[in-house]
């Protein structure tokens, strides 16, 4: 049976996302499939899974698409069917543990030690920088950083608002500084190209509102 009948028979349609299933992100970025999908009469489901596993799925066409990714997972993906319009966009800060290490840019870390989580391929593509470390969760990321094991920790804002909230130090024994907002894409197995279409017809018609923003 090949892709197209599995949908015109109503299977359910495996989605992966490598966010952390308890982020805010990844509960927005559920409801929004979970949207698309209705409007088009699709059974879908969205999973996370650590980010190397769920970049498996999806080139071995285990699952049906990925998501949400930076325009900079092509490179990770080659073979992966980008839907155009953006499912909205994710805001990501830094966390440091020196108050006097403003931020503006990527370039105010190059000679750092900055952590990231594995699988984010907007931080992963900057190979300027010397001491890129990537980490498991944005969890271990935070933890690495307030241990003081290294300078610096880039993680989406939301969920570093909620760690930060959530944690046991003072507020004054760290600075999480905003550092920049990037739209996010769905991106389709080579398998289920016929859906990209249907997924981007459907995203042009939702209001901002009702879209990834974090």
């Amino acid at each position: 049976m090949n892709a197209r009948d599995q949908v015109l028979q109503r299977e359910v349609l495996r989605f992966t996302s490598s966010l952390s299933e308890s982020s805010e992100a990844f509960a927005d970025s559920k409801n929004l499939l979970d949207k698309l999908c209705q409007r088009n009469g699709l059974i879908c489901k969205l999973t996370a899974y650590p980010p190397g596993r769920s970049l498996r799925m999806l080139q071995d066409n285990e699952s049906v698409g990925e998501m949400p990714r930076f325009e900079e997972f092509q490179q990770m993906a080659p073979a992966a069917i980008r839907v155009p319009t953006p499912l909205g966009q994710l805001s990501f800060s830094v966390l440091t543990h020196d108050k006097n290490l403003i931020v503006k840019s990527l370039n105010d870390l190059i000679k750092h030690k900055v952590f990231y989580v594995r699988g984010n391929a907007a931080i992963a593509a900057h190979k300027e920088m010397e001491h890129l470390i990537p980490v498991a969760s944005e969890h271990d990321c935070a933890y690495m950083v307030l241990r003081k094991h290294g300078d610096a920790c880039i993680m989406t804002k939301s969920l570093a608002l909620k760690i930060m909230e959530n944690s046991q130090q003072a507020a004054d024994s760290y600075l999480l500084q905003d550092l920049f907002f990037k739209p996010v894409y769905l991106y389709l197995s080579p398998r289920h190209k016929f859906l990209l279409e249907l997924f981007d017809q459907s995203l042009k018609q939702l209001r901002p509102e009702e879209k990834i923003a974090q």
